[in-house]
């Protein structure tokens, strides 16, 4: 049987990441290969500096400064929801190793006869640490081990100081693709390759697929009637409210449920999907928020995210919503025009994962 390491954003916070994960691997699990995902040990625990930060506000907050009781609540629900992600990450992520991405260089990995990376932003350099872009790279595997799917890299420009790693990275990669236009242009313009555009790897994912892992959900959500879902990770403006209090007059949704509300933000995988599933409109700013309102044929509308330094990542929802033709469900417009075909760009995907992965049509 051949082994494949997914070397991927092993994220116990975001829910996202742990849905592309588990796609990526029942994709490649369905051709009767062992799927293995390294784990490398940033987001297993809240860091000391967090939780410190975290009781200095709960404190000022019992004093009477309410300012910081928002934050408090979503300190408190991101702490619980990395318990409900480690359950599902027990449950569904079929072999997880632990490494750090510099002992991913001490470790002989010879058992394994391909590694790939992705997807979501592997290519960012999160903790701005020396060791991070070569462990995406894949720098401790040989380079005809080496392959990317659908990896993203977060950004429109490389960071000057990151160049080199970047270039020698892409180098030594066997096969890339990557999730957005912006980074197969990324790719080409520093190392000349022309790589395709793939999917992310939960659209590779039936709705009746994802409908499955609702019944591990801990939330019946018969019990709230009409809703809409709210799910914002940036902050939302009394601009995007009004907008939502309109819309929700308009097609007679009296209940919201807000991702932001303790209960609803410490929930996991399982229970996001039965949330947008089950909901009559989705309000997002989220690029996997997005993907399933898709994939579940929703009413919704996608925001551009109003945080601090994403400023400049909606072009993946763009992408997304061109391929799938539903640019009008973008808040605000946009200037795109549906650029790809979502069967073809389905297509091309299996076919790219078959190829790096060394199956032939025949199997």
């Amino acid at each position: 049987m051949k082994r494949v390491l997914l070397v991927t954003l092993y994220d116990c916070g975001n829910i996202g990441n742990r849905l592309q994960n588990y796609a990526l691997q029942k994709v490649i699990e369905n051709y009767g290969i062992e799927v293995t995902t390294l784990d490398n040990c940033y987001t297993r625990a809240i860091s000391p500096r967090m939780r410190t930060k975290y009781f200095a506000k709960k404190v000022l907050v019992c004093l009477g400064y309410k300012k910081y009781a928002n934050e408090c609540v979503r300190y408190s629900a991101a702490k619980r929801r990395k318990k409900a992600i480690k359950k599902f990450n027990q449950a569904n992520i079929s072999i997880v190793r632990q490494t750090t991405n510099l002992d991913a260089f001490r470790i002989d990995w010879s058992d394994y006869d391909l590694a790939i990376a992705g997807s979501d932003q592997v290519w960012h350099n999160w903790r701005d640490d020396v060791n991070e872009l070569p462990y995406y790279y894949l720098q401790f595997m040989p380079p005809e081990k080496r392959v990317a799917y659908a990896a993203s890299f977060g950004f429109e420009a490389f960071p000057q100081k990151d160049i080199e790693q970047h270039r020698i990275g892409l180098q030594g990669m066997k096969s890339i693709s990557c999730r957005e236009g912006s980074g197969c242009n990324l790719v080409e313009s520093l190392v000349g390759k022309q790589v395709p555009r793939v999917l992310d790897p939960t659209l590779l994912l039936s709705a009746d697929e994802w409908r499955r892992l609702q019944k591990q959900s801990n939330i019946v959500t018969a019990n709230y009637g009409k809703y809409a879902f709210a799910f914002f990770l940036g902050n939302i403006p009394d601009e995007y409210r009004k907008y939502m209090d309109t819309i929700m007059k308009e097609k007679g949704i009296d209940k919201l449920i807000d991702f932001s509300d303790k209960k609803i933000g410490a929930c996991g995988p399982c229970e996001f999907l039965s949330l947008v599933d089950n909901a009559q409109f989705v309000f997002t700013d989220s690029f996997h928020c997005t993907v399933f309102s898709a994939i579940f044929d929703k009413d919704f509308t996608a925001f551009r995210r109003v945080q601090q330094g994403f400023d400049k990542m909606f072009g993946r929802i763009e992408d997304l919503l061109s391929s799938t033709n539903k640019l009008d469900h973008i808040y605000g417009g946009t200037r795109q025009t549906p650029k790809n075909n979502f069967n073809e760009l389905y297509r091309d995907s299996i076919r790219y994962i078959e190829k790096i992965l060394g199956i032939t049509n025949e199997n």
